[in-house]
C-alpha cells in the first residue's frame, strides 16, 4: 500500500494549535489537515514516517509508533506525477535532527510540517509557495490565538510570507487520495 515518497495528511485530536492551524488555513470546500509527514518504504519493506513536531523537532520514527500518536484522521496521499522518490527520501533524511520552526518563517531555523516536506521535494518541487494565513476566514483579522502565540515569541505575524500549510498543499491538485488509514 505504501510507497516511497508518499504523504500522509492528519488531523490532529483537537488542541489549541491544531484548531488555529484549521481555523486559518481551510476553506468551506476542503478537508481539514494540521499535519503532513512523509513515507519511506525501507528495501527490507519496513515503513518509517519523517516529519516534524513541536515536541520533537524532525524526526524518522517507524509507522507503528508514528500512528499511535493523537491523530483523529490518517489519509494516505500520493503525487500525480513522476517524483524521484529516493531522491526525495534522501534530502528529507538530510532534514532530519532539526528544530521545529515554532514560527513558521521560511528561512529561520528548522523546519515546520509543510516546510519540511517542500524542501524534501526540493529537485522534484511539485508544490508552489503562497502567502500564508494567520487570519479568521470570515473576517480577515488575525486570530487572537495567532497574535497570542507570536507576541510570547516576540515575532510578528507572518501574514502573507510565503510557506505553505497542509490544506493548500491539497488544494494545489498536484496529490491524489489513496486511502484513509484512521
Amino acid at each position: 500500500m505504501f510507497k516511497n515518497a508518499d504523504l500522509l495528511f492528519l488531523q490532529s485530536i483537537p488542541d489549541e494549535l491544531s484548531q488555529a492551524i484549521v481555523d486559518s488555513t481551510v476553506s468551506l470546500t476542503s478537508d481539514i489537515y494540521d499535519h503532513v509527514a512523509l513515507v519511506e518504504v525501507t528495501t527490507d519493506n519496513q515503513i518509517f514516517i519523517l516529519h516534524t513536531l513541536p515536541s520533537t523537532g524532525s524526526i524518522r520514527e517507524p509507522y507503528s509508533t508514528f500512528k499511535t500518536r493523537n491523530w483523529a484522521h490518517i489519509d494516505l496521499f500520493r503525487a500525480n506525477q513522476k517524483i524521484n522518490a529516493p531522491q526525495i527520501i534522501q534530502q528529507a533524511k538530510q532534514l532530519l535532527n532539526q528544530p521545529y520552526n515554532a514560527g513558521y518563517i521560511p528561512g529561520e531555523q528548522g523546519y515546520y510540517c509543510a516546510d519540511f516536506i517542500y524542501y524534501a521535494f526540493e529537485n522534484n518541487q511539485i508544490f508552489k509557495l503562497i502567502p500564508m494565513n494567520f487570519s479568521d476566514q470570515t473576517t480577515g483579522a488575525v486570530l487572537p490565538y495567532w497574535l497570542d502565540y507570536y507576541s510570547k515569541l516576540a515575532l510578528s505575524v507572518p501574514n502573507d510570507q510565503p510557506g505553505l500549510n497542509p490544506n493548500t498543499m491539497l488544494h494545489q491538485q498536484v496529490l491524489h487520495q489513496i486511502s484513509r488509514l484512521k
